[in-house]
């Protein structure tokens, strides 16, 4: 995958190792349960601090502040409001009009979601496409997706991921996941770290 000079730009780094990821790329982090994936997650949304010898950087040369989302793997979801064009509206900076709330729920394959639909009556799906659908409005410079299909059908998963896909090649943002069926993500992944220990820098594993 080409990069420009004004991608957004993602960077773990200790004394003798640097990972790079650029807009537009699936990072896959992998590694045994309890590795420390999902807390490698939470430290790039500055959730929780990194080793004192470890930094991670975000910059995007085209914004001053770039900005940071993440999707937690929760069920029953934890929600931010009642119905559905609150949830798309929550945390955005601007308001978009109910078009561009359509828009997106189609984008992310819920056509039969209103922007009047309950909350509480989403299956598990439609709760995942909903918080992509969030996240894309919001526009991140970089998206953190723990386990987001890990409790869906291999169908389902594959669908999602090709939605993400599609997602990236029209916003350049960062995508990192954390996954234990890493498989789903095997084709669609630009690069592989593997986290071997909470505290060391995970290691590249290259394309996948």
């Amino acid at each position: 995958m080409s990069h420009t000079a004004t991608d957004p730009v993602l960077a773990l780094a200790d004394s003798a190792n640097t990972l790079h990821a650029c807009g537009g790329e699936i990072i896959l982090l992998t590694g045994p349960s309890g590795s420390g994936k999902s807390l490698w997650l939470r430290r790039m949304a500055e959730l929780a601090e990194p080793p004192s010898e470890i930094t991670i950087t975000l910059t995007h040369a085209d914004q001053p502040a770039p900005s940071v989302r993440m999707l937690f793997d929760r069920w029953p979801c934890t929600w931010l409001g009642q119905t559905v064009t609150e949830e798309l509206l929550f945390g955005l900076n601007r308001q978009p009009v109910p078009q561009q709330l359509d828009s997106a729920l189609q984008q992310w394959g819920l056509i039969d979601t209103t922007l009047t639909t309950e909350l509480q009556t989403l299956n598990r799906l439609q709760s995942v496409r909903l918080s992509l659908a969030a996240m894309s409005l919001a526009a991140p410079t970089l998206a953190l997706l723990d386990n987001p299909t890990a409790a869906l059908c291999e169908q389902d998963a594959l669908g999602v991921i090709r939605d993400i896909q599609h997602w990236l090649q029209q916003s350049n943002t960062i995508v990192v996941v954390a996954c234990n069926r890493w498989q789903d993500w095997h084709s669609s992944a630009s690069q592989c770290w593997r986290v071997n220990a909470p505290d060391a820098l995970p290691l590249p594993r290259g394309p996948v």
